[in-house]
């Protein structure tokens, strides 16, 4: 019996890897690299493996030729885990758990400079990887009865099955797998290996195989519709998936198949039943957190660094001891504020800017906010009186990575992913000597004094008068989001602590144009949500988030209805439904 992998196999699938590789070059449309596929394009990580994954023309009022091409994408990384997760599941099957090893070669997508799904490339290591997988998950199956009954049933534990048993998992697992039903060419392709195959086990793994490998699986294919060869309605099948792929990062469970299949996903009553259902599934609430996480770069420390000089500024905590849980705990919070605000309640953009309520479950980082400690269930518990106001002042947001607070850092996330502002990177050859250096610490200088001197001189004070002042005014939190009037002077190298020095938190950020000297976090994060320009960054992130490539000039309906819902009062919970509600959504334009 030959395995999938031996040398004679992978010598005729071969051809399968060159396509999956090629496919993206094959297809209209902006595809991976480029001007707005590639990890570059945009900005905002932000991050979620991806939140979002359809692609569309336009919402609401937004003319249909007007709208940006589609491209075709592979599955990011997520949304491809999240899919073998779901196609095997129905089984009784656990990917998590039978591939462990090899799910961990899939090559994770690039999240530095925009959202995770924006790298829409596709290399040799990803082939490598769905090679292996399809591989591994095929054998795993197929060389335990009891698990390949469970996934082709008990007429393909047979010798010979039967061309009715082939396409009675056709039916069912292909489905799962094409997100669709198989046209007759590839019906008729797969009864051809089956035939070719020495024995029933041969034929069932060389399938599993082949449709795991398959372009239908690992890619967005949306060909089929109603319409012209530019713009099309989408059928049934690939609005189900655009649907799930866009709130679930996964592919469309049995009841959007179902809906796809009777043709009531079509119907302006049927697709809004399913938008409500999939919407409320808590997978949507997993995505939207997701996006919080990129969009803010949430959730990249994941320890505290073992130094003299963070010990130092560590005493007094619970950082260090085995039950302590600040770093998990701190995203766990702002996910609850999150959800708080956007699915238990119709809450707005200024709510999450300004809500002053302890979402934290954990003692460990209500101990650094001096607050109590939420329930989970009850009304949240208000943070010390002032000292708080929504996501920026929280710790999830404030941790740097070591003892310094880094203002500059915490400037310019604000004014990129906040704010949506365009920061030039300057070029290290027109800077003063040093210019990139830390500046050091000094027993007579707080850190605002040494980055004031840093940035003071002409070449720098251009972008650091905009990037700077935001970071001042959030001196009021040290590096693991401690309220603070004082700040501890340490020694990076030896602990020692050097001086004890008040804190100016006073600066005139402009975030919302005007001259006003702002002191506190809380006027910060109010200027934040009357800059005007929030509402607007919230909707190109979200874009960015949903459609994996940077926006251009044709997606200013799609996002100006975004920004215009949050403008107008409407909720969180509006803005993340406007897209997949509006009839634009159901729609393609490739060409």
């Amino acid at each position: 019996m030959s395995h999938p992998c031996t040398p004679s196999r992978r010598r005729r699938l071969l051809p399968i890897l060159l396509t999956v590789c090629a496919l993206p070059g094959c297809y209209s449309g902006r595809g991976a690299g480029g001007q707005n596929g590639g990890p570059d394009a945009g900005s905002g990580d932000g991050g979620s493996d991806d939140a979002g994954g359809g692609d569309s023309g336009g919402i609401g009022g937004c003319a249909s030729d007007g709208a940006s091409i589609s491209p075709l994408r592979r599955l990011s990384e997520r949304q491809y885990r999240n899919t073998l997760r779901d196609v095997f599941a129905p089984a009784g099957i656990d990917v998590e758990t039978e591939v462990a090893d090899e799910l961990t070669r899939i090559p994770p997508d690039d999240g530095e400079l925009s959202f995770r799904i924006v790298d829409a490339r596709v290399s040799e290591m990803h082939a490598r990887a769905w090679y292996r997988l399809a591989s591994a998950l095929s054998q795993t199956v197929t060389s335990d009865p009891a698990k390949l009954a469970a996934v082709a049933g008990d007429c393909a534990t047979v010798a010979a099955p039967t061309a009715a048993c082939i396409d009675a998992f056709l039916d069912d697992f292909g489905l799962r797998a094409f997100r669709r039903p198989l046209d007759a060419t590839e019906r008729a392709h797969y009864q051809d290996i089956a035939a070719g195959a020495p024995d029933g086990v041969e034929a069932m793994r060389s399938i599993i195989f082949s449709l795991l490998l398959a372009p239908p699986f690992l890619y967005h294919v949306e060909v089929a519709g109603e319409g012209d060869d530019a713009n099309f309605e989408l059928d049934g099948y690939a609005l189900a998936s655009r649907l799930s792929f866009h709130f679930w990062q996964s592919t469309p469970d049995a009841e959007l198949l179902a809906a796809a299949a009777d043709g009531s996903i079509l119907t302006d009553e049927g697709y809004a039943a399913q938008l409500d259902r999939v919407f409320e599934d808590s997978r949507t609430q997993i995505t939207v957190e997701r996006f919080y996480d990129e969009w803010l770069q949430l959730g990249w420390m994941t320890q505290f660094p073992d130094t003299p000089a963070f010990a130092t500024f560590a005493e007094g905590t619970t950082i260090g001891d085995p039950d302590a849980d600040h770093i998990a705990a701190a995203q766990a919070e702002i996910h609850a504020l999150v959800r708080h605000y956007t699915f238990a309640n119709d809450g707005t953009l200024a709510d999450v800017l300004l809500t002053d309520r302890v979402f934290t479950t954990s003692p460990h980082l209500a101990a650094l906010y001096g607050s109590e400690v939420w329930d989970g269930t009850s009304d949240p518990p208000a943070m010390p009186a002032g000292q708080r106001a929504g996501i920026v002042t929280r710790v999830g947001f404030l941790l740097t990575g070591d003892q310094e607070s880094h203002p500059m850092h915490r400037g310019a996330s604000i004014r990129r992913r906040l704010m949506c502002e365009e920061l030039p990177t300057p070029d290290p050859a027109q800077l003063p000597p040093g210019a990139l250096d830390q500046p050091p610490v000094t027993e007579d200088q707080t850190t605002r004094q040494r980055y004031e001197a840093k940035t003071a001189d002409a070449v720098c004070a251009g972008c650091h008068s905009t990037i700077n002042p935001p970071g001042f005014v959030l001196e009021q939190y040290d590096a693991i989001g401690r309220f603070r009037t004082e700040e501890l002077v340490i020694d990076s190298l030896s602990g020692e602590v050097l001086a004890t020095l008040p804190i100016d938190s006073s600066a005139t950020p402009r975030l919302d144009g005007s001259d006003t000297v702002v002191s506190t976090a809380t006027d910060l994060s109010q200027q934040i949500v009357d800059s005007g320009k929030l509402e607007g960054c919230f909707a190109k992130q979200y874009f960015r988030a949903t459609f994996g490539r940077n926006e251009d000039e044709s997606d200013a309906c799609v996002i100006g209805q975004i920004e215009t819902t949050l403008v107008d009062g409407g909720s969180v919970r509006d803005a993340l439904r406007e897209i997949a509600a509006a009839p634009l959504f159901r729609s393609r334009r490739v060409m």
